[in-house]
């Protein structure tokens, strides 16, 4: 009886373990393990305040920095997998020999739901450097990116990053190259002053951007790479007229007067702060130009042109808009005494022997005339009293030409200077179209 029960048992160990055979030959058959290699994982350092305590940095040596990674598992497990599940490490705290040239770390490969015995690295060691810590401060400049322009009749005035300085650790080799940090800021469609968010991007001494992989290795005393800047936005002010009246020093030659003074332009756009725009637009909402030695006229007989830089003129929390030259050209015209200026147009010009079949083109829309008599008779004097007249005799072929200008004036005045014009003959049958 005993026997028999103990053969039952038996029996029944037996089965079961038969059982779990054929179901592991099944399963093996359905779902077979295989073995899939992944190229390339990237390794990154762990326990780095390992190095950083000895105030040195671990640095990956450029192309040694991945590795491949052989993982046998089931064949649904194999098929989930990507390079993503992957994890390379490399251990600063089992460096194998910090004296050894190069610097070799062990790698350890993990991938979730598979066994460590099922993982297989190559190479099992990375070489790394070792470069000393070292940190940097650097005021945050700001740059504007995109279209960068606010709501009409606005302008970006003042830009001011927060923090305004920014301490960088990293590698010495890095440290060193590093020239300006800067926030880059999108202010389209501003309509009033505000904060915005800016990133910030590191450039070396050649204005190169750092790469990723640099910037992967720099700490800094801010959260993130993006920092917080305020925008103030400054009111457009337009047709700001420039004064030159009082601009120049001196006096002409004996014999010579200041006819007039101009600038180019004449008129300017501006933007600045509320308090600064109040304050200017008292002044009759005009720039003016001062009196200095650079432009002295003393014993000139003929025009003088100077340039003014405008920005240096402006006040505080106020400057040139968008598109206005920094630059304007001051004009001072010195005439004899007695004399007159008239602007005549072109289009009241005698063109006479002109060539046949030729267009003719000049190079102005307005000559100046200037004419000299008595101080009584230039009053009465009109420009419509003025006639020019070229003559084209001479010039018979296409081309450009500096021609002289004839000027007649009603008896008693002279005129001061002799003129030329630029005068383009074309062929006229050149831009005929022949219709068939």
């Amino acid at each position: 009886m005993k026997k028999s029960l103990m053969n039952k048992f038996t029996l029944k160990i037996l089965s079961l373990l038969i059982a779990i055979l054929i179901w592991l030959l099944v399963m093996n058959i359905e779902n077979p393990s295989i073995t899939q290699t992944y190229m390339d994982i990237p390794v990154t350092f762990v326990n780095e305040s390992y190095i950083e305590s000895m105030n040195n940095i671990a640095l990956m040596v450029d192309g040694k920095d991945s590795v491949n990674v052989r993982i046998r598992a089931a064949n649904e497990t194999i098929k989930k997998l990507s390079k993503e599940n992957i994890t390379a490490v490399a251990d600063l705290t089992q460096i194998i020999d910090m004296d050894s040239d190069p610097i070799m770390v062990p790698v350890t490969v993990t991938c979730a739901g598979v066994e460590d015995e099922d993982i297989e690295v190559t190479p099992k060691n990375i070489p790394i450097k070792i470069d000393q810590r070292k940190s940097l401060d650097r005021i945050i400049s700001t740059e504007l990116i995109g279209e960068s322009k606010p709501d009409n009749n606005y302008e970006v005035g003042k830009i001011t990053a927060n923090p305004e300085k920014i301490n960088i650790v990293g590698p010495k080799s890095i440290i060193e190259k590093i020239d300006s940090v800067t926030a880059q800021v999108n202010v389209d469609g501003m309509a009033t002053s505000g904060e915005r968010e800016a990133t910030l991007k590191i450039y070396d001494k050649n204005h190169d951007e750092l790469s990723e992989k640099q910037m992967s290795y720099l700490k800094f005393d801010v959260p993130s790479t993006t920092v917080q800047v305020y925008v103030e936005l400054w009111r457009m002010l337009k047709d700001v007229t420039i004064d030159v009246s009082n601009a120049y020093v001196g006096i002409p030659q004996n014999g010579y007067q200041v006819d007039s003074v101009s600038s180019t332009p004449s008129e300017i756009s501006i933007v600045g702060s509320e308090e600064a725009l109040q304050k200017f637009t008292v002044n009759g909402n005009k720039l003016t130009i001062p009196q200095s030695d650079e432009r002295d006229i003393s014993g000139k007989s003929s025009d003088c042109e100077f340039s003014v830089d405008l920005a240096e003129l402006l006040p505080k929390d106020i400057k040139l808009a968008t598109g206005v030259n920094e630059t304007a050209l001051l004009t001072v015209k010195i005439l004899p005494l007695n004399s007159k200026e008239y602007n005549i147009s072109t289009n009241e010009m005698k063109v006479e022997n002109s060539p046949a079949n030729m267009n003719v083109v000049m190079d102005k829309v307005e000559v100046l005339v200037r004419v000299e008599g008595k101080e009584e008779d230039l009053d009465k004097l009109d420009k419509s009293q003025i006639h020019l007249s070229i003559d084209l005799k001479s010039y018979t072929a296409a081309g450009e030409y500096e021609v002289p200008v004839k000027i007649e004036v009603p008896d008693g005045y002279q005129v001061v200077d002799e003129i030329n014009v630029k005068v383009t003959l074309t062929d006229a049958n050149t831009n005929v179209v022949t219709q068939k």
